[in-house]
């Protein structure tokens, strides 16, 4: 989920400098992925939501292993070489898990969840890694969940997610290198949730998800110009359509993905903020498939990984190029497979990425984690 990427925002300037010029269409999006190894996590069943990386020798995946019923929050850790389990801070009788993780560099990075406490109640939940081992950091109010965080830097970082109380509504945290505030979100008509956030700098940010008026479903995006969020318009193609991810690499152009409901079942969104909103063709292998997330190293080099079901459930992979999105081969170990997160990172004259999720023989049921290598 597009948390701030240093290594991306730092290529940023080049890309625009470049656009038009052939110069950022030189570092290609991923054209292949293939399953990478992954260390055993315990428990009945494990899977991973979120993913970030600095740099390729260093990059974080979080999510979430049950025993039985419970859930553990979970964390890896990519050296260069592979992945290890690192221990998280939640408690022991804690339920608990990690929705996404955002990195500002080796020794800062915030991961967001939910805590469900004894009653059943969820709060949102906050841990950061100094470098050395994760703390937790702040619970938002009760009830609530946190989906999404994004940290251009040690001193600024935005979650956001859902507050559950009454009517749903947007809810948004903020963080100022102290400790984590709930920020004033824009008000809109009827039910609403955020649940993917960017931001390249400590005075931009774009956050994504849905609202729902009656029936009907339409996306949500929201700005922070470093003072204050603002509602921003976006167009809405059916009577369900919802934003879940979003990626911006300066003020002005960002990717934002998610899905829409279309006649006999969903298909991909894909909608560009390049002064104001507008959905852009995107790609569909399935009449049932849907974006999860999207990462971008320049504006012509982006992946946006989801599921589709063809028979099965299927994990789904995309690349952009600046002109058009071309579907890339994507490993399906068997059983149903799903991509809940993508990161990317410059990588010599291309692109790594990692796209994380789940895999097993059934949905949910004795899962593993599943992370796949583009390139």
């Amino acid at each position: 989920m597009a948390g701030a990427r240093p290594a991306a925002v730092a290529l940023a300037a080049l890309a625009l400098l470049a656009a038009g010029c052939g110069g950022a269409r030189d570092v290609p999006p991923p054209s292949a992925w293939r399953a990478e190894r992954t260390p055993a996590v315990g428990g009945t069943s494990a899977l991973l939501n979120g993913v970030a990386c600095v740099s390729p020798r260093f990059c974080v995946a979080v999510g979430i292993r049950f025993h039985g019923r419970v859930g553990r929050t979970l964390a890896l850790r990519f050296d260069g070489r592979a992945w290890r389990v690192v221990p998280t801070a939640a408690r022991a009788d804690d339920r608990s898990g990690l929705a996404d993780v955002s990195c500002a560099s080796e020794r800062f990075c915030a991961a967001v969840g939910t805590h469900f406490e004894a009653g059943g109640e969820s709060r949102g939940l906050v841990e950061l890694w100094d470098g050395r081992r994760w703390r937790v950091a702040a619970e938002a109010p009760r009830p609530s969940v946190l989906s999404a965080v994004s940290c251009p830097s040690a001193r600024f970082c935005a979650a956001v997610g859902t507050a559950r109380g009454g009517s749903p509504t947007a809810l948004v945290l903020v963080w100022r290198g102290d400790r984590w505030r709930a920020a004033r979100s824009p008000s809109a008509p009827g039910d609403t949730s955020l649940s993917g956030v960017s931001c390249p700098s400590e005075s931009f940010c774009v956050a994504v998800g849905r609202r729902s008026v009656g029936p009907k479903v339409a996306p949500l995006a929201v700005a922070w110009d470093g003072g204050r969020w603002r509602l921003e318009p976006t167009p809405s193609v059916s009577s369900y359509s919802a934003l879940n991810a979003v990626d911006c690499l300066s003020p002005g152009p960002c990717l934002a993905v998610g899905d829409r409901f279309h006649g006999d079942g969903s298909r991909t969104l894909v909608e560009r903020r390049d002064g104001g909103w507008t959905r852009r063709p995107s790609p569909s292998r399935s009449f049932q498939s849907g974006f999860a997330a999207v990462s971008c190293v320049t504006r012509d080099a982006c992946a946006a990984v989801g599921a589709q079901r063809d028979g099965a459930n299927r994990t789904l992979a995309a690349g952009w190029d600046g002109s058009a999105w071309t579907l890339a081969a994507s490993p399906d170990p068997g059983g149903s497979n799903a991509f809940a997160d993508v990161a990317c990172v410059a990588d010599g004259g291309g692109v790594l990425c990692f796209a994380v999720g789940s895999t097993g023989p059934a949905a949910g049921l004795a899962s593993r984690p599943l992370v796949a290598r583009g390139s």
